[in-house]
């Protein structure tokens, strides 16, 4: 059977649309470990944010960044079987969380904000996602108009694959996200979703990250906190149509979930 993996989102920001952390919250030792023990243990790979990237959010300095991930440095050595991935865009953060244990890089510019990340990544032999998203993550959602939305997005991976590809980055390294929920209308996250085996073509693993997004709310008074059976629901379905990575909140109830499917 093929194998799916489980990436566990750890987010080490006050500001997460859904399960922001911030400093008072991560010295909190205890109750930080509990969450990488019980909540983050069985995935296989765990995806550590310092920015928020959810609409509307505003970027932080490469320092607060970092000192945000040092927070966290020393608490994960025990799961040693986990691959931990550092969800940045920033070639500065990037080299820090290398050079501190991590071996994947997760970028939601897919290197066009600073593609010295490439090489970074070239240099390291290293996985990298390349996410697609129209602007950026303060404005994102005011340019949500495509000529089509499933060919924007594969001629954008066609450019950014052969970038990286040119920089060194062997292809069982490169990941593509077509950005759920970044820049995209409620039907377009749907038309990805069903359009996957379409995106594979371009040979490429995929990630899919629609854990809690708003696109689930079709009542429109589903908090982000109560939206887990819908979430779990499009990601079995994700699967199904050939998703490699799930990017989820909840690893031990998606892992349920993809088991018995």
């Amino acid at each position: 059977m093929r194998k799916i993996q489980i990436m566990g989102i750890l987010n080490v920001t006050p500001d997460s649309f859904y399960d922001g952390m911030g400093d008072a919250y991560m010295n909190k030792t205890d109750e930080f470990n509990r969450i990488l023990s019980q909540d983050l243990s069985k995935a296989d790979i765990i995806d550590i944010g310092a920015e928020s990237s959810r609409p509307g959010s505003s970027r932080i300095s490469v320092q607060e960044e970092i000192n945000r991930l040092s927070l966290i440095r020393n608490n994960f050595s025990s799961l040693k079987k986990i691959t931990f991935s550092i969800d940045t865009y920033k070639y500065e953060v990037a080299k820090y969380a290398l050079d501190s244990g991590y071996s994947m890089v997760n970028d939601i510019y897919a290197g066009r904000y600073d593609d010295r990340i490439f090489k970074l990544c070239s240099d390291r032999k290293v996985p990298i996602v390349l996410m697609h998203m129209n602007g950026n993550p303060s404005n994102m959602q005011e340019n949500t108009k495509y000529n089509s939305i499933i060919d924007d997005i594969m001629f954008f991976f066609e450019k950014r694959t052969d970038s990286a590809l040119k920089m060194g980055i062997d292809k069982e390294n490169i990941i593509i996200d077509p950005g759920i929920g970044f820049g995209k209308t409620l039907k377009d996250n749907y038309r990805i979703i069903k359009s996957i085996p379409k995106i594979k073509e371009l040979g490429f693993k995929i990630l899919i990250g629609l854990s809690r997004k708003s696109f689930l709310d079709i009542d429109k008074n589903i908090p982000p906190k109560n939206r887990l059976e819908e979430s779990i629901a499009m990601n079995v379905v994700s699967a199904i149509n050939g998703a490699d990575i799930l990017r989820v909140h909840d690893v031990n109830a998606t892992l349920k979930a993809i088991k018995t499917v």
